[in-house]
């Protein structure tokens, strides 16, 4: 809740201004009154309020002279002057002097709730960290990364008291989703489409409540977490919400809110599936099919298996290493649900089976180089080995062969490079927020791409920023 003082040297005005909000709904509490400018002062000193409402005409010091006190001693309170004269000259002093709000007696309502909200939205934003900054704390997961957690949630209006639990929902759609200005909720953009929103366990189960009605289409890239208590535990929520929000890409024919969450180790299942001959694989595929329509099996499997069929092509001798997928956003991209995905792997077992292979165009020179030249231009979208391969028309296993060949090192090497390269020179040379970093060379994931920097560079893309800004590069942002 935010802090309201009020301050008119008549108590019947003060009494009217407390009962013309309704002011826990707007997120403020009023904590005190002052019938002077003097006696104001000290009192502001003391409660810190985030808003001050004061009469402009006062006996002693007027309304524009006690926010100039306090703006001489650092206090910075949004101020709303409350007048009884429409005088467009107090008006446009008012404004020249940086208050928020103008109001006439008696008391608008309307008038009132706009300059409140207005006034919120500026505060929200002025405390809250920056979205970048969250994702590092939710990432570092050390006590003190979770306390600072638990005070932007407090920002936020949430887990005030500690009564209630929080959830998180993640959703996987173009836009946010329009959650109520009057659900407390900590709102963080955490990749390409993809925004997770913390708010309480109580508001989330209205929610759930709510979208239940809907049809399946809207539900498409929504998942809730299961409860939780601590920000110790939001990374864990996070792929938990995920999987639920991912649901559409396994076909679910039940659609579920909670008990969804769990990953069973199906790991030695597929290992042994793909272990067998290519005709049994294809049979076994469809079976698999209907597990995972039925709910059995989430998106996290599917990944699972498409990299195990792909590792089994391997295993056989072909030049399948820049076929794997590393992310479920690269394999919700790469195929439009899991029935494609488990067609197009039959098509590769069906083609070992027969030994028949794509028809191969042996490109020359000037082929690769156009290949290169676009991979150059476009690695900061989403391209994967298969997207090039039906742009060239030419078999993936080629294209990796060709790689291998040309520049003795994978497609998957060759991009990861790239983007390493640029979000190297971002970090060195910028102050753009690291998850911005990430989407702009690619990665529609903030924590994927901090595991693959991490893993190319040695440290995480913060401490990298910071230890090339003490060596002079740039200094440390934010």
């Amino acid at each position: 809740m935010y802090k309201v003082f009020i301050v008119d040297d008549e108590e019947l005005v003060i009494k009217s201004l407390k009962a013309s909000v309704d002011w826990k709904g707007c997120g403020y509490e009023v904590v005190g009154y002052a019938q002077s400018g003097e006696e104001a002062v000290e009192a502001v000193k003391q409660v810190q309020p985030d808003v001050v409402f004061s009469d402009i005409r006062m006996p002693g010091m007027n309304g524009l002279e006690l926010k100039k006190r306090l703006d001489d001693v650092g206090i910075s309170s949004k101020f709303i002057i409350v007048s009884g004269l429409a005088e467009f000259a107090l008006a446009q002093k008012a404004i020249q002097n940086g208050v928020s709000g103008y109001c006439l007696k008696p008391f608008d309502e309307m008038e009132l709730m706009g300059y409140l909200k207005k006034i919120k939205r500026e505060l929200d934003a002025s405390r809250l960290l920056p979205e970048g900054e969250i994702l590092d704390l939710i990432e570092s997961g050390t006590p003190e990364a979770n306390s600072r957690l638990r005070r932007e949630l407090a920002f936020a209006g949430i887990d005030e008291s500690g009564k209630d639990d929080l959830r998180i929902m993640l959703t996987v759609r173009r836009d946010r989703l329009p959650i109520h200005e009057q659900t407390p909720c900590l709102t963080v953009r955490i990749g390409y489409r993809k925004f997770i929103y913390v708010m309480a366990d109580s508001d989330a189960a209205q929610f759930m409540s709510n979208f239940s009605s809907e049809s399946r289409e809207f539900w498409k890239g929504i998942g809730f977490s299961e409860r939780v208590v601590e920000p110790a535990e939001f990374t864990q929520a996070i792929q938990d919400a995920e999987l639920q929000a991912y649901q559409y890409f396994t076909l679910a024919e039940s659609f579920t809110w909670e008990g969804s969450c769990e990953t069973n180790d199906m790991k030695p299942v597929f290992v042994e599936l793909t272990a067998g001959n290519s005709q049994a694989i294809i049979a076994q595929l469809d079976s698999l099919l209907s597990m995972f329509q039925s709910g059995l099996l989430n998106i996290r499997h599917a990944l699972l298996l498409y990299n195990d069929c792909i590792s089994k092509q391997s295993r056989n001798g072909k030049e399948s290493d820049d076929l794997y997928l590393y992310s479920l956003e690269q394999l919700a991209d790469q195929f439009e649900d899991v029935r494609d995905m488990i067609e197009y792997l039959k098509r590769l077992f069906r083609e070992e089976q027969t030994e028949q292979q794509h028809v191969l165009i042996q490109p020359g020179r000037s082929t690769f180089s156009a290949m290169l030249e676009y991979i150059n231009e476009h690695f900061s979208e989403d391209i994967t080995i298969l997207g090039v391969s039906k742009r060239f028309k030419l078999n993936p296993n080629y294209i990796s062969q060709l790689f291998r060949k040309e520049l003795d090192k994978t497609f998957t090497e060759y991009m990861t490079g790239l983007r390493m390269s640029r979000a190297s020179e971002l970090l060195k040379t910028t102050s753009i927020p690291i998850n911005e970093i990430a989407e702009q060379i690619g990665y529609k994931d903030y924590f994927y791409f901090s595991k693959i920097f991490k893993k190319m560079m040695g440290v995480p893309p913060r401490t990298y920023r910071f230890d090339q800004g003490q060596n002079g590069f740039f200094p440390a942002p934010e």
